[in-house]
Order: C-alpha cells, then structure tokens, then sequence
C-alpha cells in the first residue's frame, strides 16, 4: 500500500536501531514477543550484539555504534531523522510482527498487520518529525492524534489509501505498537498492556536466549486452501511427489529458528514442519534429501568465500522425519559467516 511506502523511511529509522543499537538499558514491563488471536503467521527477532555473537559482532565492527561508513548506507531521509531524534541511542530490546488471514489479499483487501518494538522512544517527538517531513515534500500522509483503548495513538492518513488507516501507538514509552488499523491496534494493546486475546495457536512464542529470528506459521494447509481456492493450481507439486497437493493441505505448523549456539561458536538454523501424517513426515524429508545433491555439487568447487560458506552449511544440513514431524537443521561457523557479513557491509561502500 502506497500509505506504507509513505511512511516506510521513518519505518526504517526505528528499525536500524535494532541492528546498531548498543545501550543496554532494562525493560522489564515488555519482556518479550505475543501473538494476537487470528495471526497466521509471526516474527520475532533480536540484534546479534544481545545473544552470545556479541563478541564476535563487536570484534568485526558490527555492534551498536554508527560509523561514518554505516551512515552512508542510510537515505538521506533517514540520516536526518536518526541525527533529530537520536535513534543511534535507542535500545531495541526485541521486534516482532504478525499477519492475519491472507486470503483476504485475493480480495485485493490487506491482511490485519500487527508490529510491536520494545524500545525506548518518545514517539511524540517521532511523528513530529516525520510529519514536518512529509509536510515539506509535500506527501499525501497526515498524521491526527486520536485514543485507541485509553491510549494516545496516531492515525496516519493518506487520500490514496483507499480506507486503509494503519495505527501507532506507545506503551508507557517503552513499547511501540503498529498496526494496519485501529482495530488490530486495540488488540495490540490488549494483548501487552491487559494480557488479553493472545493467540493458542502459536504457544509460548518466545525467542530463546541466543535465538536471534525466530518464524511461525500456522494451519498452513488450511490457509492454503482458504487463499487458493482453486485446487488445481497445486496439481503441479504432484510433478515432485506423488499426492504433493494432498500433503501440502495436510501441513500444520512450520516453525523456523535462527540462533547462536550458547558459546557463540556456531550459527544454527532449525526447521520443523508439521504434517497430517508419519508417511508424510517421511515423504517430504526424503524429497528435501533429495534435493540437497544437485545444491551440494552447485557449490562442490568452491572458490569465493561466500560459496564456500553455501558448501559448508549445506554440508551439515540434517534432514529427519519423526512422528508427524519433518525436521531440517544446518550450522556454521559463527566467526566466518560473521566475517562475511562484515565484508559484503565494506563491499556495498564502496
């Protein structure tokens, strides 16, 4: 939506600050990520310099502060708004997101949105600047102050937006919440400030102490059907596996997990997969197996340092299917990926 797209530079602006945010002051009200009833999906994610990376993040220059090359990268809208506003100095505990039913996307309407951000922020001062912005380059985005659930929040209007009227709000100064309607922001609101209307569905969604992202969906087959109705569109994956589409609408939950290992040595990615079955648990981890091979001689001869990372990850990949549950893990060493990172950051500089 192009009322998204307006807002997205001051978007940006706070979300730096989770990735080069260095304070370490405490917030205890908000201590971690909840996910509304009727999200589909869920994010939830953390900087690598507050999980045990920290060392190797500040040994390769990639930890909180803001160098000179750091802000190059930024658009020039977004240099201004960090220097205003100070959000080099922000801390960014954690930032998560979800999204409901997006089956209402074929009926060209958007899917309830909810973010929130455990920051320090005056988010007064925030809108006041990038409204002043939007005034100046003359952009179709008014911010009107309003109450949402007893709380002080903000409209952010646009013409163009055909009714959408996303929301943003701030819990006691310490916890921005975002929402593409006044409505999910109500629910927002309920569900950290009064505890209430946390989805079942998604369990205890909480990032572990070195996970860095974290990923949820679920019913994955039912929202499938539900957002393509038409089943013959999935009679392709019957090319790959014999009842492809039938194993697909059987799917559950599909959790996926980025973390660092507790000394700070590996990166691991995890992958569980629900199925209807233990014979389908069984077919899709044989049908990943199986397409590890031609990926591993993709990268068999290896020369650049980030194929040879592709090589080493897909080297360790472990790929089982237990109960109804298909699961995939891969690692690497944290020092060379981190290293990479570090490299293709200069890179992109020069």
């Amino acid at each position: 939506m192009r009322i998204i797209k307006k807002f997205a530079y001051a978007a940006v602006a706070v979300a730096c600050a989770a990735g080069i945010a260095g304070c370490d002051q405490k917030t205890k009200e908000y201590a971690g990520p909840k996910v509304a009833e009727g999200a589909v999906v869920a994010l939830a994610g953390r900087k690598a310099d507050a999980t045990s990376l920290a060392p190797l993040v500040k040994q390769y220059k990639l930890d909180g502060v803001i160098s000179p090359e750091k802000m190059e990268q930024l658009p020039d809208k977004v240099k201004d708004l960090v220097k205003e506003l100070e959000i080099d100095k922000l801390d960014v505990k954690w930032t998560a997101a979800s999204v409901g039913d997006l089956s209402v996307v074929a009926k060209d309407a958007v899917p309830e949105i909810g973010i929130a951000m455990a920051v320090t922020l005056d988010l007064d001062k925030f809108v006041a600047a990038v409204d002043k912005k939007c005034k100046e380059e003359k952009e179709d985005v008014s911010f009107n102050k309003t109450t949402i659930s007893g709380v002080q929040a903000y409209e952010i209007v646009s013409k163009k937006n055909k009714g959408v009227v996303p929301c943003v709000a701030s819990l006691d100064g310490k916890l921005v919440l975002f929402a593409s309607s006044a409505d999910g922001l109500a629910k927002q609101i309920a569900l950290y400030r009064d505890g209430k209307g946390e989805s079942k569905d998604f369990g205890a969604f909480a990032l572990g102490a070195n996970d860095l992202i974290r990923v949820k969906a679920v019913k994955v087959g039912e929202n499938v059907k539900k957002s393509i109705p038409d089943q013959k569109m999935l009679e392709g994956l019957k090319d790959l596996l014999p009842d492809g589409d039938k194993l697909v609408l059987g799917l559950g939950s599909v959790d996926l997990s980025l973390s660092a290992s507790a000394d700070g040595k590996d990166v691991k990615l995890d992958l569980a997969v629900e199925t209807a079955s233990d014979a389908d648990a069984t077919k899709l981890a044989t049908l990943v197996q199986s397409s590890m091979a031609p990926l591993t001689m993709m990268v068999k001869d290896a020369k650049d340092d980030g194929t040879k990372l592709a090589a080493g990850v897909l080297k360790s990949v472990k790929v089982e299917g237990k109960g109804k549950v298909a699961s995939l893990s891969a690692a690497c060493p944290a020092d060379d990926l981190i290293k990479f990172v570090s490299e293709q950051k200069k890179n992109l500089i020069k």
